[in-house]
């Protein structure tokens, strides 16, 4: 069978399978570094931009990092496990806060080696370039979602 031209187009120009690409290598670079630690980016992630921008309720931080409330929840529960973030009232009865705790901002302070490790190892591999593109393309999206201070 022979493919037709606009099915090699989408194959060779999707956006969407390149990012979804860089995504597994970034994620991978990182997670390989943090495995020791029991945790994953996504949750490093998440307890960064706690500890960057918080307190804040889970809508906010969902806003923060452009997430899903239920992707969030799914890693929320780990974080409160190690007791690195904790829940605070929020401004009424039904809502609450999150916040990190001394042990979540120390223990991102032990990471730092593993972290700029891996920030190394992606500039070299995907290039200072498209590394830039990226941190500025990926500030224009926070600026638009929400203001305030961003996450990791």
């Amino acid at each position: 069978m022979s493919v037709p031209a606009k099915v090699r187009q989408m194959a060779r120009e999707c956006v969407a399978v390149r990012t979804r690409l860089l995504n597994r290598l970034v994620t991978g670079v990182c997670d390989a570094g943090l495995r020791p630690y029991g945790v994953r980016v996504a949750q490093v992630n998440i307890l960064c931009a706690i500890a960057n921008s918080g307190p804040l309720t889970p809508t906010d931080l969902a806003a923060v990092l452009v997430l899903e409330k239920s992707t969030l929840s799914r890693d929320m529960a780990k974080l409160l496990e190690k007791g690195w973030v904790e829940t605070q009232p929020g401004d009424d009865a039904r809502s609450h806060r999150l916040a990190a705790t001394p042990a979540g901002v120390a223990f991102l302070e032990g990471i730092h080696p593993v972290w700029s490790e891996a920030q190394k190892q992606l500039v070299k591999r995907l290039g200072p370039v498209l590394v830039a593109a990226m941190t500025e393309t990926v500030d224009e999206i926070w600026a638009e979602q929400s203001p305030g201070e961003q996450g990791a």
